[in-house]
Order: structure tokens, then C-alpha cells, then sequence
């Protein structure tokens, strides 16, 4: 015949099933938080269109516009590829020239304030149609400041705060960006 449970006893059972109906619900909410934000080519073309049109001068001598990037995901390479459009103008004779300027880069999250990040950003290539060799070669200059002075760490995304505060609930943080062929995949893993 079993012994009845003391007061005592039976409440320790109480509180041992309770703790480990919290500690299971709290695993499901983990699992169930998500694990990948996504960001679409589109949603990443519209940050970068930002800081088009972009006007410079080369050597006094062009003036050159860069419009609005057309991005190519890279998935293999995880890395972005921009097509710009660029046009100058010779200041001293007027004539107009029309190029392209091809770029790529990769992403980087920035946890210092929760952001993503154009990172190692390289110039492929500069081509402007019928401008002489050595005015061509002077175009990578554009390229540079390009990368330097405008889109090196541009930020493309900002986490808002109720994200932030739904991933610290789920003890998540970012812990990878892929490139995909729909835009980024920023992927989210338990804190260490």
C-alpha cells in the first residue's frame, strides 16, 4: 500500500513540474524564434539608390555622373555585383561620354550599433566608350573614391529596436550574411 505524499513532498513535485514546463517552453520559444531575417535584392537596391546620382570631377577635366547601381547576387562568391551607368562631360570641349562602372562587394554586421555594412568593397572594372586609353585609366579614380569616400561600410541595413529586443528575448544574434538569389539571408544563432 503506497504512503500518502506529505504536504512538503507533494509541493516539491509541484515545483519541479512547473520548472520543467517553463524550461520546455522555453526551448519551443527559441525554436520557434525565427533564425534567418531576409532582405530582398529589391529592398538592398532601394538603400544603395540613396546615394545615387553621384557627381564628381576628375582631373578638372570630367565632369561624371554615376546613376543608380542594377545589382547581380553572387551567391558562390557571397559577394554583390553593381552595374552603374555613369556619363561625363569634358568641361573643356563639351563632349559627352557614356561608360559603365562594375563593382562588388560583400556584407559585414557591425554589432556595435546592429547594422549591416557594405564591406571589402572592389572596383572590376571602368569602361567609357570612345574615351582615349589614358583618360580611361584616370576613370579608376572614380572608382576609388567611389568605394573610399561613399559605399566602404555604407550601411544598408539598421536593425530596429523591436527586432533587436525579439532576438535578445530569444537569446539570438547575427552570426552570418549570405548572399542569396533573392538578396541577403542575415542568420541568426544562440549568443555564445
Amino acid at each position: 500500500m503506497s504512503q500518502p505524499l506529505s504536504r512538503r513532498m507533494a509541493g516539491r513535485l509541484l515545483l519541479t513540474g512547473m520548472i520543467a514546463t517553463l524550461a520546455a517552453c522555453a526551448t519551443v520559444r527559441t525554436a520557434l524564434a525565427p533564425s534567418t531575417v531576409e532582405i530582398t535584392r529589391e529592398e538592398l537596391l532601394q538603400k544603395l539608390g540613396q546615394q545615387f546620382p553621384m557627381r564628381n570631377q576628375i582631373l578638372d577635366v570630367f565632369d561624371v555622373t554615376a546613376n543608380a547601381p542594377r545589382l547581380t547576387m553572387q551567391p558562390d562568391a557571397n559577394r554583390v555585383l553593381a552595374d552603374i551607368d555613369l556619363s561625363a562631360t569634358d568641361r573643356w570641349f563639351k563632349r559627352q561620354y557614356q561608360g559603365s562602372l562594375w563593382l562588388s562587394f560583400g556584407l559585414r554586421y557591425e554589432p556595435r550599433d546592429q547594422t549591416i555594412r557594405l564591406a571589402n568593397v572592389t572596383i572590376d572594372k571602368v569602361s567609357i566608350q570612345g574615351l582615349p586609353d589614358s583618360y580611361q585609366r584616370q576613370m579608376t579614380k572614380l572608382g576609388g573614391w567611389l568605394t573610399e569616400d561613399r559605399l566602404q561600410d555604407y550601411v544598408v541595413h539598421r536593425f530596429t529596436p523591436e527586432e533587436l529586443k525579439r532576438a535578445d528575448e530569444h537569446g539570438l544574434t547575427v552570426s552570418a550574411i549570405k548572399i542569396t538569389q533573392r538578396g541577403l539571408a542575415i542568420q541568426l544563432a544562440p549568443k555564445s
